[in-house]
């Protein structure tokens, strides 16, 4: 049994790298460093020197993730770092942009009972395979039955089986002259501390503003442990205030969306979504999702106050005293216009409106919804 690894998306792969490679029952190791079995490099750096270890164990192949940068199973499941993973026939691994796609092959005539004739190819010498012919050659003399029998048995014991194999799919290195060495025993095949893992807390603490060039590797983690957990509150709160936020569009009837017209979908915040969208490396629409919900937040807010004053104006516009002297002169009531007249007619009238929905939603429909509207419409311009 035989593993192919394929990579999908071969543009994503330095120049010289092998976009594929078969592992037999021996294993090896995927990685950037030259002495791996499959060099492999991104073009962001991603993949570690010692990435990926591929064992073998009863005609099943299991694949072990070395790094700490993670390796992800159809686009699903994270490996666990040093834990065994059974490789299965279709499946799909994200190493940082690369995807490859593994593939089972069992070879052909392996498990057939007969023995494949060694085939004779152009211009070969066939008397160097026929005994009768060697015996007949001027240069070997003499030859016994003996020297027959032994060339036969030494045939049958140099017979080669040949597998046919598509000439795309064989990774055949050129040959080589190579100084002789003195044999290197291979070391273990455990993670080592990557050369850029100093780097890491510089990175670290530019996007926080803060040097931590002083600081402890310790208080480096706990610092970083904090910002996760914050990181984490801060989503779940943006995600809180939009979903209050539609429930109180959909009670007011407003249609329009926060900020500017899009689909519902594209501006929900989602911890879980957000946590995949930085493991397949896409922080730019994680960002813009997170500015997207801030500014509804904001203009939401905006939007509401200038909602409340238009509200604030057209009632105390209703009750003001020219209003309430023509809405008495147009009922005429009274033909006496004395302050008593006028109290009781304004007692009178501000019953019919607290007993009349039709008023209070007018002020909804009218005034506040058409504020709200046109403050996000002015907040859409800028």
């Amino acid at each position: 049994m035989e593993l192919l690894l394929e990579v999908i998306n071969g543009s994503e792969l330095k120049s010289g790298c092998s976009p594929s490679w078969a592992f037999r029952p021996a294993g090896g190791i995927i990685g950037r460093n030259f002495d791996c079995e499959w060099c492999i490099d991104d073009q962001d750096s991603y993949i570690s020197r010692q990435h990926v270890c591929i064992t073998s164990e009863h005609t099943a192949f299991y694949l072990t993730d070395l790094s700490r940068n993670g390796i992800i199973v159809n686009g699903i499941e994270t490996l666990k770092a040093g834990v065994r993973h059974r490789v299965g026939q279709g499946d799909t691994y994200l190493l940082g942009t690369l995807e490859v796609h593994a593939r089972l092959i069992e070879p052909r005539g392996m498990h057939s009972g007969r023995q494949h004739p060694l085939p004779i190819f152009e211009g070969a010498v066939v008397g160097a395979h026929d005994p009768f012919f060697m015996r007949q050659s001027p240069n070997n003399g003499d030859c016994s039955v003996d020297d027959f029998s032994s060339l036969a048995e030494r045939r049958l014991d140099t017979e080669i089986t040949y597998v046919q194999t598509r000439v795309d799919r064989e990774q055949v290195r050129l040959p080589t002259w190579v100084p002789e060495s003195t044999p290197v025993l291979h070391e273990p095949f455990l993670q080592t501390p990557d050369e850029e893992n100093g780097t890491f807390w510089q990175r670290f603490g530019e996007a926080l503003d803060v040097d931590l060039t002083n600081i402890e590797p310790s208080a480096c983690e706990a610092l970083a442990t904090h910002v996760a957990r914050l990181f984490k509150q801060c989503i779940e709160g943006l995600e809180h205030a939009s979903s209050t936020r539609n429930e109180l569009m959909s009670e007011w009837q407003l249609s329009a969306p926060a900020v500017g017209e899009r689909d519902d979908a594209s501006a929900e915040v989602r911890f879980d979504s957000v946590i995949r969208q930085l493991l397949l490396r896409q922080s730019t629409q994680v960002a813009q999702t997170i500015i997207r919900s801030f500014r509804d937040s904001q203009a939401h807010q905006v939007a509401l106050l200038a909602g409340c004053r238009a509200m604030a104006r057209s009632t105390l516009e209703h009750f003001s005293p020219q209003r309430l002297h023509w809405q008495f002169e147009h009922e005429r009531k009274s033909r006496l216009r004395t302050c008593g007249s006028r109290w009781r007619a304004y007692v009178s009238h501000h019953r019919t409106l607290a007993q009349d929905d039709t008023w209070s939603a007018g002020l909804w429909a009218r005034d506040f919804t058409s504020a709200y509207d046109e403050q996000i419409r002015l907040i859409n311009s800028l």
